[in-house]
C-alpha cells in the first residue's frame, strides 16, 4: 500500500505548487582525501582485532590458495591449517600492537596514490559494516587478495 501511496502524494504536493524531493537541491557530500584513511584504517583494524580468529583462518586460506608466502600451502597441508592458524595468531599480536597498527595508518594516510583513495576507502566502508565476524573476515581479506596474489603483503 505505502510504494502506491508516497507516488501520490508527490503527484499531490507537485500539482499544488510545492517542490517534490526530486527538486530539492541535495548537499554534495564533502570529497574524501587520503587523510580520511587513517581513522579509516584504525577502525578497521579494531574490527579485525574482535574478530581475529575469523580473520586468521581466512587469511591463512587465502594465503595458502596462492602459496604466498611460498610454502605456505605445503605447510597447511602438512600441519594442518588449525596448526599455522595458531601460529599466525602469534605472529599477528606481535606485529599489529595498537603502536604499529596506528603507524600503519598513518602510513597509509600519507603515501597512498589519490587515484587510490576513494576506492581504498569505499572497501573499508563495505567490510567495517559488516557485523558478523566470518563474513567481515571474508570481506576484508578478499580486499587484500591482490596483495596476497602478488607477493607484496608481508
Amino acid at each position: 500500500m505505502t510504494r502506491f501511496f508516497i507516488p501520490i502524494l508527490l503527484i499531490i504536493s507537485t500539482a499544488c505548487g510545492k517542490p517534490s524531493p526530486a527538486e530539492a537541491p541535495k548537499p554534495t557530500p564533502a570529497a574524501r582525501t587520503a587523510a580520511d584513511l587513517g581513522p579509516m584504517c584504525d577502525r578497521y583494524y579494531v574490527h579485525q582485532r574482535s574478530c581475529v580468529n575469523e580473520y586468521l583462518r581466512e587469511l591463512v586460506q587465502v594465503r595458502a590458495e596462492y602459496d604466498m608466502p611460498k610454502g605456505m600451502t605445503a605447510d597447511v597441508k602438512d600441519r594442518g591449517l588449525d596448526a599455522v592458524v595458531a601460529d599466525a595468531k602469534s605472529e599477528w599480536e606481535r606485529d599489529t600492537s595498537l603502536a604499529k597498527t596506528a603507524a600503519i595508518c598513518k602510513a597509509m594516510a600519507e603515501r597512498t596514490p589519490p587515484q587510490h583513495v576513494e576506492r581504498l576507502l569505499a572497501d573499508g566502508d563495505r567490510c567495517e559494516a559488516i557485523t558478523e565476524c566470518a563474513a567481515f573476515a571474508k570481506c576484508a581479506v578478499d580486499t587484500e587478495r591482490p596483495y596476497i596474489q602478488s607477493g607484496k603483503m608481508h
